[in-house]
């Protein structure tokens, strides 16, 4: 998802008129940015998601018990930089309400 999201934005960022300061082209270029950072957060919650499943399935069968506090921390982590890049999206909404 990340490729093709990178490549439609590219492709896409030359739609428009040769005028580099063509409101056509910055809507595209913030729409694009906007799916980029939302396939981002899906991607980044579905990962914590299966790494703290996968420990807490390894923790549960006493299969290994280093790897599976191991993968429930990535888990952590993961679910921490997913809150922080909600509070980064709503940070940035603030921001723009206030500019309006």
């Amino acid at each position: 998802l990340i490729l093709a999201t990178c490549g439609n934005y590219y492709l896409m960022k030359d739609v428009g008129t040769i005028d580099d300061d063509d409101e056509r082209d910055a809507y595209v270029e913030m729409k694009t940015n906007s799916m980029m950072f939302n396939i981002l957060n899906w991607i980044i919650i579905i990962a914590s998601i299966v790494f703290s499943v996968w420990g807490v399935i390894l923790y549960s069968r006493n299969v290994n018990e280093a790897l599976a506090f191991t993968l429930i921390i990535i888990g952590a982590v993961l679910s921490a930089i997913w809150i922080l890049t909600i509070i980064i999206n709503f940070i940035v909404w603030a921001v723009n309400y206030h500019k309006n």
